[in-house]
């Protein structure tokens, strides 16, 4: 084993993963093993929405833009995104988008101040924390939301689990406490060495499986930092 190259197992869908395995390859080079399996599929839905009345619509995540996109050609509304990257999504879809850069709570501040004229509609996936339509709600505006798409739990091959026993120290980044619940359950008794780097307090209090040998929190809410955990992780195991 003293051989084995440290691992990094991707757990986001497909498209995610392997933007984030080349940002990690491009930051810390190529002596690491990589496994991608998603613990979830994104399956968009077909229902058409009329953005009839619909002054804004908010996304919190880059499935969000693409499930709307996919049943409207309307793009009249102004787009409030949570993050930098589901921003970018919505422009190259056509809307006129702003990011709150993080996090739903900020989200919910940006439009507050900054409401446009008519409705508010959300996008969202089947599984979601918190309840952005209704934290507007309480703030006096006219906010509804839509489910567009569903994250569908995927079981990991065989294979994978046996590369995380195999080797000498596992790099796992968590990016959703649904993800965390699902990975987790996925290697309950897997003897795995793990470092875990989670997105957010709501991500650490899903993980539920094996004690990792270190665990960091990212200090926000993005790709960037979740780099930057994944770089003390790192430094921590190289350290005398």
């Amino acid at each position: 084993m003293a051989d084995r190259l440290p691992l990094l197992l991707m757990t986001r869908p497909r498209a995610q993963s392997d933007r984030f395995v080349r940002q990690f390859t491009d930051r810390f080079g190529p002596d690491f093993a990589i496994a991608t399996a998603p613990v979830m599929e994104i399956v968009l839905y077909e229902e058409p929405i009329s953005l009839a009345g619909v002054g804004g619509v908010m996304f919190t995540s880059e499935n969000g833009v693409a499930g709307l996109a996919r049943v409207t050609q309307d793009r009249s509304p102004h787009a409030y995104c949570v993050g930098d990257r589901t921003a970018s999504a919505a422009r190259a879809e056509g809307f006129s988008a702003r990011s709150a850069h993080g996090t739903a709570e900020e989200l919910v501040k940006v439009v507050a101040a900054d409401p446009p004229g008519g409705r508010l509609l959300h996008l969202r996936g089947e599984h979601a924390r918190g309840n952005i339509a209704a934290a507007l709600r309480e703030r006096g505006f006219d906010a509804d939301e839509r489910v567009v798409y569903d994250q569908r739990p995927l079981d990991f091959d065989p294979a994978v689990k046996q590369a995380v026993a195999d080797a000498p120290l596992t790099y796992l980044p968590l990016f959703s406490p649904r993800s965390a619940a699902l990975v987790a359950k996925q290697l309950q008794g897997c003897p795995g060495k793990l470092a875990i780097v989670s997105m957010s307090a709501a991500v650490t209090a899903a993980w539920d499986g094996p004690e990792p040998a270190a665990f960091v929190q990212a200090s926000y809410p993005d790709g960037p930092a979740m780099l930057d955990g994944l770089d003390t992780l790192i430094a921590a195991a190289h350290a005398p």
